[in-house]
Formats: structure tokens, C-alpha cells, sequence
């Protein structure tokens, strides 16, 4: 096992075989994220469209590796392919703030909501964190049919930053 792997389980992904596991996000992840993040799709789910900047990214990535408010985390397929990163955001009443992203190939086949409920289970578990937020642009059926799967209750819908929103949580 990579010293890498955290001791967080698996996760059956439907009723096959198929299993989703965790790992932490290390500095070799960083072009992945990368490239995950400046996919078309996840750029026009996201609040700025624009597409990043390596420079910015590697800035951005650096600071959330060093963070102790982020937990972020690799998904991988039973043959262990990476299927997506979840990341947590913390603030200061416990409650966190997720992202999530799905490697183009991957998409429709279930992965995200594993990946949430897996990462949820292990945040729920090993941190004071009480509730999880999901902001999602209402155009984004996808992350709003995975979060309601998952188990986030639509609280609201409001404007932010311009764009209709709903808020969805988790609580613990």
C-alpha cells in the first residue's frame, strides 16, 4: 500500500464489484488538478469561467496543500485511476464548503456521488465538521442530481455573485 493511501475504506460503488477509495491530494497532483480544473464543463459549472493560469494554479494549490482548513482528496477506481479530487473548505464555525470534479472520461457512471458520500463519511468522522455546503449554479443538473443522491437537502435558492444558486447541505 502507498504510503500515500489513507486508511479510510472503500466505498461499493453500485452493486458490482466496482470500488471508489480515497487518498490525500499530494504536490504530485497538482498538473492533474490542473487540467481537471480548466475542463471545459467544470469551468462552466464554476463561479469565474475564465480558464487558470498554471502560474495562478500552482499558487492556489500550494496554499490549499498547506492549509489545515482543507481536506482534499484523489478518487480512485478499483484499478486505481484517478476518477476525480473533492476538496473541503473549513471555516471558522465548522462548517465546510465542498468542491467537487469529475475527470471528463469518468462522468455518468456514478462516481460522484461516491466520491461525496465516501469523503463525507471520512470528514464526518475525523473532524469537528458538523455541516457541508454545496453552492450550485441552477444550469448544473448534474452536481445538483449528485448532491440530492448523496443525501444534501436543498436549503435555498438565492443570487450569488450574479448567478442563480441553490444551497444544498449535509449535516452530520
Amino acid at each position: 500500500m502507498s504510503k500515500y493511501w489513507m486508511k479510510i475504506g472503500f466505498f461499493n460503488m453500485n452493486s458490482t464489484d466496482r470500488l471508489l477509495k480515497l487518498r490525500k491530494v499530494t504536490q504530485e497532483d497538482c498538473e492533474l488538478l490542473w487540467q481537471w480544473a480548466n475542463d471545459p464543463i467544470v469551468r462552466a459549472a464554476s463561479f469565474s469561467s475564465e480558464p487558470i493560469a498554471w502560474e495562478d494554479h500552482i499558487k492556489w494549490f500550494n496554499n490549499k496543500l498547506i492549509s489545515p482548513n482543507c481536506y482534499q482528496f484523489i478518487g480512485l477506481n478499483s484499478e486505481d485511476e484517478p476518477v476525480g479530487q473533492i476538496r473541503f473548505d473549513i471555516d471558522s464555525q465548522l462548517q465546510a464548503e465542498v468542491d467537487i470534479s469529475i475527470d471528463s472520461n469518468k462522468r455518468g457512471k456514478g462516481s460522484a456521488i461516491n466520491l461525496i458520500k465516501l469523503s463525507i463519511s471520512y470528514l464526518f468522522k475525523n473532524t469537528n465538521v458538523e455541516i457541508v455546503n454545496a453552492i450550485i449554479k441552477s444550469e448544473n443538473t448534474a452536481s445538483i442530481n449528485s448532491f440530492s443522491k448523496s443525501g444534501f437537502e436543498c436549503i435555498n435558492q438565492k443570487i450569488t455573485d450574479s448567478f442563480h444558486v441553490y444551497h444544498y447541505v449535509c449535516k452530520k
